[in-house]
């Protein structure tokens, strides 16, 4: 009987392993309902707070506008960013290919950097433009060679990744294994988001929204995203560093645009 209920166990876990491998998604274009993709402005705040039920530090306005253009003669899908605080920080000017999200340009400026970076992925060719001071070399150098590197397999835009997760197809328990590239910060490198379950948030009338939550982590820190059933608007992100903080994103029911 011992062996038998060892048997039945063995077997268990065999099955438990192959569907949940079975359940792993390795993104390519296919899995991206990149034609239900929802266009438009909308805008999100950024809380930064030190512990979850302190007050803010920081607070930034991120505007964004999604929408579906041509580029250079091909259906295209342009990302366009801009976050305020008490002036500009941040702006990015993305293009997408509407066929498969792959990357045609990312034009981005950080105001803590003082330039301005801009991948071309047709011509495989990076630049900067200076704005409050020129890029240094060490960093021209680093850019190039990533972007020389993110050309040797399929990869999204880790920039976009809120309009991302808003095309992928959520199930109880799968995994999303997703090669990112944030174009200036890193060479292109797979990473897993798992759906752990299912969560309710509460919109300003009192209403009940039921929401995906997918999760990431590693040993920088942690992600969690709540993305609505419904409309697979990515409602809320939560972030917690492995040096302690948080940063929080929350959906505005109105565009700031």
């Amino acid at each position: 009987m011992k062996n038998v209920l060892c048997g039945l166990t063995f077997l268990f876990i065999a099955f438990a392993a192959r569907a949940q491998k079975g359940d792993t998604i390795h993104v390519r274009p296919a899995d991206l309902n990149i034609k239900g993709l929802q266009t438009g402005n909308y805008t999100y705040l950024i809380v930064r707070q030190k512990a979850k039920d302190s007050p803010a530090t920081s607070m930034i306005l991120a505007k964004m506008s999604v929408q579906r253009d041509t580029y250079h003669n091909k259906p295209a899908i342009i990302v366009r960013q801009q976050w305020d605080r008490d002036s500009i920080v941040h702006q990015a000017y993305t293009v997408f290919d509407a066929r498969d999200f792959s990357t045609l340009l990312h034009d981005t400026y950080w105001r803590a950097l003082g330039y301005a970076l801009v991948f071309d992925f047709e011509t495989r060719k990076f630049d900067s433009r200076p704005v409050r001071q020129s890029i240094p070399d060490s960093v021209r150098k680093d850019c190039e060679g990533e972007l020389a590197a993110s050309f040797s397999a399929y990869n999204l835009n880790w920039h976009d990744d809120l309009v991302i997760y808003s095309m992928l197809p959520y199930k109880e328990n799968r995994t999303f294994m997703i090669n990112y590239y944030d174009p200036g910060f890193g060479k292109p490198a797979e990473v897993g988001y798992s759906v752990t379950g299912s969560d309710i948030l509460i919109d300003r009338g009192g209403a009940a929204i039921d929401c995906w939550v997918l999760e990431h982590g590693d040993e920088n820190g942690t992600e969690k995203f709540w993305i609505s059933k419904k409309t697979r608007e990515v409602l809320k992100e939560e972030d917690h560093g492995k040096s302690g903080g948080y940063r929080f994103k929350y959906k505005l029911g109105v565009s700031a645009v």
